[in-house]
């Protein structure tokens, strides 16, 4: 039970994270417009804010995306599979999901520590601190991707929801 509310208390963390970074970048934008065109005065910082928010925005929205089923799914192929087919094919779409999970976390993880000396011109960040957004995204994936996994495996509810178009 305390397991089930923690992972509850990830996904609401992501969202939250997605929903403030991304009015984050529209108020910041915002201004930034509003500064320029109305006060002939240019935020020296804005556009860097926006550039390294919309890296975390992407890659906490890539799970959040598996999670809900929301991407693209091989419908044709899995519309042709019978029942034990899609189950087993939609386990082979997780278990790549975890392993591309894995491939972006160790290889943000090497490249954070080229970054870990550097610092971000206009806001000063340590680049390490930009691209934890990928290592944190890539970490969530592979937790959901698992999770389905296990799901999938104890016959529980949330197996067959890859996204069709």
């Amino acid at each position: 039970m305390a397991m089930r509310r923690f992972i509850f208390a990830i996904d609401r963390l992501a969202e939250m994270v997605v929903i403030v970074m991304f009015a984050a970048m529209i108020a910041v934008g915002a201004a930034q417009v509003f500064n320029r065109y109305f006060l002939n005065v240019s935020l020296s910082w804005s556009e860097e804010f926006q550039r390294y928010g919309h890296i975390w925005l992407v890659f906490l929205s890539i799970p959040v995306a598996y999670r809900y089923g929301m991407h693209m799914g091989i419908a044709g192929l899995r519309n042709v599979l019978g029942e034990n087919g899609r189950r087993w094919f939609t386990r082979f779409v997780d278990l790549l999901w975890i392993l591309l999970g894995g491939a972006i976390a160790l290889g943000t993880f090497q490249f954070m520590g080229v970054l870990s000396t550097q610092r971000s011109a206009g806001l000063n960040l340590p680049m390490h601190w930009v691209y934890a957004g990928i290592l944190i995204g890539a970490c969530y994936m592979i937790l959901i991707g698992v999770r389905r996994l296990v799901a999938s495996f104890a016959s529980l509810e949330v197996v067959d929801t890859l996204g069709e178009f």
